[in-house]
């Protein structure tokens, strides 16, 4: 194994738009990395405990209710532990910076995120939501916002009203902002 200074950061990004959708510079980009590896220990995974400890150093942390701090991070990391093992990889952590930067608006965070994370549209080349993904951007939608689970499968026969088993990411990304729960 090489050391912590031997990794890369993860080549799927387009870092541009990321430090966009972050509201931060490539060269803050780079410092989130030393960070979430510093935080993440030698195995460069960030566990529960190591995630809520940066969170709570983070700027938004630091306007939120001190009695708060913990559950939000809580709810946030258990949103985007993607494959629900328990850690973030970096990919996981970028997921949910983007997702706190409220400096931007809520479609354009959702509308890169999907973007970013959509293996199926990015083999079709034409941003085509599948239903497994859409499931999946349904449940973290709702981790995130500490909504109950089980609305998906309702949620996505909303959304793909022809039943085609696939929307596109405009017809997604605009349902997702006309929904009143998703407001938060």
């Amino acid at each position: 194994m090489g050391s912590r200074s031997s990794r890369v950061i993860s080549t799927k990004w387009n870092f541009n738009r990321l430090a966009q959708a972050t509201g931060l510079s490539r060269a803050q980009v780079d410092q989130f990395y030393s960070d979430y590896l510093q935080a993440s220990g030698r195995d460069g995974i960030m566990d529960m405990n190591e995630f809520i400890q940066l969170y709570s150093s983070l700027p938004i942390a630091q306007s939120q209710d001190k009695n708060n701090i913990k559950d939000q991070a809580i709810r946030i990391f258990r949103a985007f532990d993607i494959d629900h093992n328990g850690t973030l990889s970096f990919d996981e952590f970028l997921n949910t910076m983007v997702m706190m930067n409220y400096q931007m608006s809520q479609n354009d965070r959702i509308d890169f995120l999907i973007e970013e994370n959509n293996v199926f549209g990015q083999e079709q080349d034409d941003k085509r939501i599948s239903m497994q993904y859409g499931h999946q951007i349904f449940r973290r939608l709702n981790d995130y916002y500490g909504l109950p689970a089980g609305t998906e499968h309702r949620f996505w026969q909303e959304v793909d009203v022809n039943n085609h088993g696939y929307v596109t990411q405009e017809e997604l990304v605009d349902y997702i902002s006309r929904k009143p729960i998703y407001k938060r």
